[in-house]
């Protein structure tokens, strides 16, 4: 079976125990969404705004001990990082996933919707180094397990929100199936 940068993502979730993440659908995250929804062992919530999509996340997480929201680029990341900034607060490892544009987009100048209306795609992932203890943009495939991994196993350890932003055209990407999830609580590099 072929396995993609989403279907990954989705069962590292699952190995950690999540049976739902939340969700708000955005032209950056629809093929993500798509990947998730794969996973039959997760269930999708829909939340009505990214705001709430955060802080169901945060409730999620007092209830389980780990959380997902998965939300597309600068308007929906940016509007769930009240929340996200709050679990921070309160020690809750909530994972936020972001689309973002096409990696093809990256460098060439365009200012596309959904941003601040400048060329540089890299505010967002600055503004959440702030309020997480990890922080991943994922612009190619084979860059993508690794960072998957290094921002859940970082939210577990510390038990504070990650991040992870993943470019709209690498989410059906093809990556390498993930082994067992080894969880390292403790002097893990």
């Amino acid at each position: 079976m072929t396995y993609t940068v989403g279907m990954y993502l989705a069962e590292r979730l699952s190995q950690i125990g999540l049976k739902h993440h939340f969700a708000v659908a955005g032209d950056f995250n629809l093929v993500l969404l798509d990947q998730l929804l794969a996973n039959k062992e997760m269930e999708q919530v829909y939340c009505c705004n990214e705001l709430n999509c955060g802080f169901s996340a945060e409730g999620y997480a007092r209830a389980h001990g780990a959380a997902a929201a998965v939300v597309t680029f600068s308007v929906g990341a940016i509007s769930a990082m009240n929340a996200i900034a709050g679990a921070y607060a309160e020690n809750l490892p909530v994972i936020l996933i972001s689309g973002s544009p096409n990696s093809n987009d990256y460098g060439t100048g365009h200012i596309l919707h959904h941003t601040l209306g400048t060329n540089d795609y890299t505010y967002q992932l600055e503004m959440m180094r702030h309020v997480t203890c990890a922080a991943e943009s994922i612009t190619d495939a084979a860059s993508a397990p690794a960072k998957i991994d290094h921002v859940i196993r970082t939210a577990l350890r510390e038990r504070k929100p990650a991040y992870v932003e993943i470019a709209c055209n690498i989410s059906d990407a093809e990556c390498v199936r993930p082994g067992q999830y080894h969880l390292c609580w403790q002097n893990c590099g």
